[in-house]
């Protein structure tokens, strides 16, 4: 019973809640969710402040309780299949959108760095699903893995938020990882200065 206590208080949904209610989250512009959770801790979200644009990017057989009003982009996970290409993309185009003045609430929780992508110049989607598959054969730890996406991509380590012209980013995460840094967490898709 303990242990089903502490399930349920770190679930995606009751986690934001309590954000949201504890006043750690201004009333965003815009909503951005990555992640296996990304449906749960978008819906109080979206739930508190219906009017502000949603992404959620998220794996597959995820997405059945999203906010109807949401956009939903499915992904593979652990593997990327083509769909993170254009769920990269998206995730570029809400920052890209942010004009000044703009709050961005950002939630990421595990899986995000297999559910959007965008590659580095002359990569190739081969190419992130060739050596993905030998770092997860070789057991390689996540940190080993997290650096490895990030000098690989133009989102993850910071570069997805790097270029925000707002205001302000709120960045609420689920963690998987030991240490619980904002920037290995999803590779730091949703790290960055001052969030």
């Amino acid at each position: 019973s303990l242990w089903q206590i502490g399930v349920e208080a770190v679930r995606g949904d009751v986690a934001v809640a309590r954000a949201i209610a504890d006043g750690i989250v201004p009333r965003p512009d815009r909503i951005i969710a990555v992640g296996k959770a990304a449906v749960a801790m978008a819906k109080p979200a979206c739930d508190t402040w219906p009017d502000a644009p949603c992404l959620i990017v998220t794996k597959y057989e995820h997405a059945a309780d999203a906010p109807a009003r949401a956009c939903v982009l499915e992904a593979a996970h652990p593997v990327p299949d083509a769909a993170p290409l254009p769920a990269g993309r998206a995730l570029q185009d809400q920052v890209s959108a942010c004009e000044p003045g703009t709050h961005l609430l950002v939630l990421v929780s595990g899986g995000a760095s297999a559910l959007a992508e965008v590659p580095s110049e002359g990569l190739s989607l081969t190419d992130l699903m060739d050596s993905t598959n030998a770092l997860l054969a070789s057991g390689a730890p996540i940190a080993q893995m997290n650096a490895h996406r990030t000098e690989r991509s133009q989102i993850k380590g910071g570069k997805l938020l790097a270029g925000f012209g707002g205001v302000r980013i709120t960045t609420l995460a689920l963690s998987d990882v030991e240490g619980d840094a904002l920037a290995t967490i999803g590779s730091g898709i949703g790290d960055a200065p001052e969030s």
